[in-house]
């Protein structure tokens, strides 16, 4: 355990606790001197996935940037569940085993017991408080999540229940939260029917939605379900574990397709780039080359004229003006000739 965390990064305990919370079985004590002695030792072997756990233990802060290059490198693999649902249905109905809504509220469940005593502590000390808990809806709503909660606690499912009337209902089975009710059917009674008794309803909810519920009937109430109605939940945590898993690969699908488009745009947009850059630098060649050969014709031209003035001066000017004249000229002609300057074997050897 010790060298294994060190390679992850982690300390023993800190791998233990991942180890137990996937499920996955540990050495016990003294395992490994048994090894060493050359002892034969028991080794446990993995168990099946229990409904709602992961099967991948994540360690570490997920890295966004390395599972979008994860994307681009690897096709997603659709998941695989080796249980059918009817099979693992079966299998959770057998482990449960009878499921019954419990005889009295003596004492209250953990999950809700601070609901149900601070209820009767302010009814206690205040006699304008009607108490919550004392009707015999309440009372048997209680009753009945009371059993169900007992029951799930045989496969390890722990419960939360939050608010001051203890409607807000979660189930954790494995890795997975799932919302459940027992909330009292609303209906319009007519006046002959004054005397007939709240009905309740018990429904388990999904991401969507209501995911599956039962009613109160005059042949079957509720309590008569319970069994089955504990295996839904379970049903319910292990199907939310899939549905999840389904989602995270049509995601992963839908994102590799995206980061293809992205890249095929990305290297549009490269080529169309590098074409305007072309373009771009070409056009520059060609306005240097004008600009040269406009200039050498302009120097040309200077040098001509300078020529026909110096011949044309003879007795009209003064010869060392004209001289100075001259040389300035000639200078101006060499400034702008680009075979003077030298500028135009850097266009000769411009390459691009």
């Amino acid at each position: 355990m010790r060298d294994v965390a060190k390679k992850l990064g982690l300390s023993d305990n800190g791998l233990r606790k991942h180890c137990v919370k996937a499920s996955v079985p540990l050495p016990p004590q003294s395992h490994w001197n048994r090894v060493k002695a050359g002892q034969t030792v028991k080794t446990n072997p993995l168990p099946v996935r229990p409904p709602g756990v992961s099967n991948t233990i994540s360690i570490g802060q997920w890295d966004y940037r390395l599972h979008e290059k994860r994307l681009s490198e690897v096709e997603p693999t659709p998941p695989v569940f080796d249980e059918t649902i009817e099979a693992l249905r079966e299998r959770v109905s057998r482990s449960l085993g009878l499921v019954a809504a419990s005889k009295n509220l003596s004492p209250p469940h953990a999950a809700f017991r601070r609901q149900v005593e601070d209820d009767a502590r302010r009814s206690a000390e205040s006699t304008w408080h009607t108490p919550l808990f004392n009707s015999p809806l309440e009372n048997r709503r209680l009753r009945i999540l009371q059993g169900v909660f007992y029951g799930l606690s045989r496969l390890d499912c722990t419960v939360d229940v939050r608010g001051r009337e203890a409607h807000d209902i979660s189930v954790t089975v494995g890795h997975q939260h799932v919302k459940i009710e027992v909330e009292r059917i609303q209906s319009r009674r007519r006046s002959s029917d004054a005397t007939a008794p709240d009905r309740l309803k018990f429904g388990i909810s999904g991401p969507r939605g209501e995911r599956v519920s039962w009613m109160d009937t005059d042949e079957q109430p509720i309590e008569s379900q319970l069994s089955i109605i504990a295996a839904e939940i379970i049903i319910a945590g292990e199907l939310q574990y899939r549905e999840h898993e389904i989602w995270i690969y049509e995601d992963a699908v839908r994102r590799r397709d995206e980061l293809k488009w992205e890249a095929i745009r990305r290297e549009a947009e490269l080529e169309n780039a590098e074409r305007n850059r072309i373009i771009k630098l070409e056009a520059a060649r060609l306005k240097r080359l004008t600009d040269s050969a406009d200039n050498y014709h302009r120097a040309y031209a200077i040098r001509a004229f300078v020529s026909s003035v110096v011949e044309a001066s003879g007795n009209k000017a003064d010869s060392e003006r004209v001289q100075r004249w001259k040389v300035w000229a000639l200078a101006q002609a060499d400034k702008i000739d680009p075979i003077a300057t030298g500028s135009i074997w850097d266009d000769v050897s411009d390459r691009e």
